[in-house]
């Protein structure tokens, strides 16, 4: 690993937070901050070359209306391969039935470097840990489909992180198991994938090297035909159960 990602593995643990004056606001909404607000200024330097500190780093959230500090929500991290970043409409009632926040990267850049990705994915979370009482416990992230290789990487390199639902995706390490395995046995992964899909056959290969390589705390949610853009809403809340199950 790249001294990089080295400081990209401690971030989420070593560094002070700034302060962020923000309302508590619901509901689906936009917000964007560079890294000088979310990192203390040494940290926010040193990871300038992945972000640069002055830029506008931007996300889409929806927070439950519901949102009540004294029962706190879990957050759903999500890295989209399309750069959008925004929840579904259809998952509105699902995320607030299970006092979930969303929060998802949004991005014109075509093709960033997964540091970048992965930086972003932390910030979120950082973000939404300095603006909302949050349940850490479940604090999860999920993709869509290559972008399993991100989230994967998170959970190696963020322990902060619980589980991961890997939507029409997969991703498997190469050459030999990391060197913080450790982290991924611990957290729960669902996979959710349809049997007409074209990625059926490697997600259901990575589910089963998962459990091979023993790792318990994992499920595999399919139906019959394909996903198209989105699980459906049975789906999702099944892949969610799951995590908050473990």
């Amino acid at each position: 690993m790249s001294m990089k990602g080295v400081l990209l593995a401690t971030i989420v643990t070593v560094a002070t937070a700034s302060a962020i004056a923000q309302q508590a606001m619901t509901s689906s909404f936009r917000i964007s901050h560079t890294t000088d607000e979310i990192y203390d200024p040494a940290t926010a330097e040193a990871l300038s070359d992945i972000i640069p500190q002055d830029e506008e780093v931007q996300w889409q959230v929806f927070v439950p209306e519901t949102y009540d500090p004294s029962k706190p929500p879990g957050v759903f991290v999500f890295v989209d391969p399309n750069g959008w970043g925004g929840m579904p409409d259809q998952y509105r009632q699902l995320f607030t039935n299970r006092n979930m926040i969303w929060i998802g990267g949004k991005s014109s850049q075509r093709n960033p470097e997964i540091t970048r990705k992965m930086l972003k994915a932390i910030m979120a979370q950082r973000f939404i840990d300095q603006n909302y009482s949050v349940n850490l416990d479940r604090l999860y992230i999920g993709s869509s489909g290559d972008e399993a290789y991100t989230a994967l990487n998170v959970l190696l390199r963020a322990n902060e992180f619980n589980g991961a639902v890997y939507i029409n995706g997969s991703a498997y390490w190469e050459g030999g198991l990391p060197e913080t395995f450790d982290f991924l046995v611990r957290k729960p992964h669902a996979f959710i994938i349809g049997s007409g899909d074209k990625r059926w056959q490697s997600v259901r290969n990575d589910y089963d090297k998962y459990k091979q390589d023993g790792i318990k705390n994992v499920e595999l949610i399919f139906r019959s035909g394909t996903i198209r853009n989105w699980p459906d809403v049975e789906q999702m809340d099944e892949a969610l159960a799951y995590l908050d199950s473990r």
